[in-house]
């Protein structure tokens, strides 16, 4: 049996996943944005990217396990209409400040770690509501589906964001992703409240340990968690490696940076597809791990440095590989935990696939700097590599 678009038959699931495509359009061009907006306010240094996507991302290594209790403890729907208040207010600030000529670098690291606390939050509730909206049955498809509206997205969002800021400038980016909350907002409102599914009273480092004790008691999502934390510090460095690569590599502008991470995008989207078209076949943990094996091949070929057009065919299969690998986890994580800790699981996720980024900035960023940019990503794949040769061999001696 082949996953399906069977979620859309829900009518709130709907209107949120148009509301949540179109948000995330903005969403990736303010990511191209706020990028860019560093390197010009501190003139091309790689510490400060790698400082801003510290302040961007560490608050989900920090806060995330903490997020998935607040998420299992109170209405998903309305945690989740929170953060997109916040995200909208955020984008609001980014722009007055950018078009006033008032933004400093404090200020944008200030910024980027209120809207990660924000991030924190919002990857549990989004994904514990969407299981209210459609139910466990569905909860594959309306994954891959999402999956789908979030790459094409990726495709859009970076390449219309480098026009943008070549044509209108980095304030109007902020701009247009300020109004694009509003359509998820709407969407929001109109989904009703679900009753939780409440265990016993716990503290919340109690509910942690529980998450914790059952991830450890799960070969297969032990193994995937580990991978996870490998190729989320070491392989999934591109918002970093990318704008670097651009300027000082290519010696090109915003527009170019926007075409490779269009490329990835693409490649990302047919994966997110795959999924959809043959994600029974593909979910299978041993399976997953391949994907991981042929992402960390392709950034190995950036051994050899390569041209405009060389990148982007690897970012293309990079883009499809590393989607069915993180797809696949992230499939399988919700389908394995118990509906109360959809929270805890969804922030675990998170935290070993987002909130790393920190860690693997600095270390792109100390490996750029001192062997240059295409470096940064063949070693990262060097490193994923073996992470899944080694959860491939622990799969077969730990079967579940």
């Amino acid at each position: 049996m082949l996953l399906q678009a069977s979620a859309l038959q829900y009518p709130e699931f709907r209107r949120y996943y148009v509301g949540q495509a179109v948000s995330v359009v903005g969403t990736w061009m303010q990511s191209v944005a706020a990028a860019w907006l560093v390197l010009q306010l501190s003139h091309n240094s790689a510490l400060a990217l790698a400082l801003f996507g510290t302040f961007s991302y560490g608050p989900v290594l920090v806060f995330g396990l903490y997020a998935g209790t607040v998420v299992d403890r109170f209405a998903h729907r309305d945690v989740l209409l929170l953060t997109q208040v916040i995200s909208l207010t955020g984008a609001l600030v980014y722009a007055v400040l950018t078009a006033s000529h008032t933004i400093t670098l404090p200020i944008v690291m200030a910024l980027a770690a209120v809207l990660g606390v924000n991030q924190a939050l919002y990857f549990p509730a989004r994904q514990a509501t969407v299981l209210e909206m459609v139910g466990r049955g569905e909860l594959a498809s309306a994954v891959a589906l999402n999956s789908i509206a979030f790459n094409l997205a990726r495709v859009i969002g970076p390449a219309l964001g480098g026009i943008v800021i070549a044509t209108l400038g980095v304030a109007a980016c902020f701009s247009l992703n300020a109004i694009s909350y509003l359509g998820v907002m709407i969407a929001l409102l109109t989904i009703r409240r679900r009753p939780l599914t409440a265990g016993p009273p716990q503290t919340a480092i109690q509910l942690i340990g529980e998450a914790l004790r059952y991830v450890s008691r799960t070969p297969t999502l032990a193994g995937l968690f580990l991978l996870l934390l490998i190729a989320g510090t070491f392989g999934a460095n591109f918002n970093l490696v990318l704008p670097l690569f651009t300027r000082v590599v290519l010696h090109a502008n915003a527009d170019t940076l926007g075409y490779l991470f269009a490329a990835q995008g693409l490649g990302a989207l047919i994966g997110a597809v795959t999924m959809t078209i043959a994600g029974e076949f593909l979910l299978e943990a041993r399976r997953i791990v391949l994907g991981a094996l042929l992402f960390a091949a392709m950034e190995l070929a950036f051994l050899i440095v390569p041209g405009f057009t060389q990148a982007l065919i690897l970012l293309l299969v990079i883009g499809w590989s590393f989607a069915v690998y993180s797809i696949g986890t992230n499939i399988l994580v919700q389908l394995r935990a118990p509906d109360r800790m959809q929270g805890r699981m969804v922030s675990l996720y998170s935290m070993l696939f987002i909130g790393v980024t920190p860690i693997g900035n600095v270390f792109a960023a100390i490996v750029a700097h001192v062997l240059g940019p295409s470096a940064a990503v063949w070693l990262g794949g060097a490193i994923t590599a073996a992470g899944a040769l080694a959860v491939l061999a622990y799969f077969f001696t730990r079967p579940d």
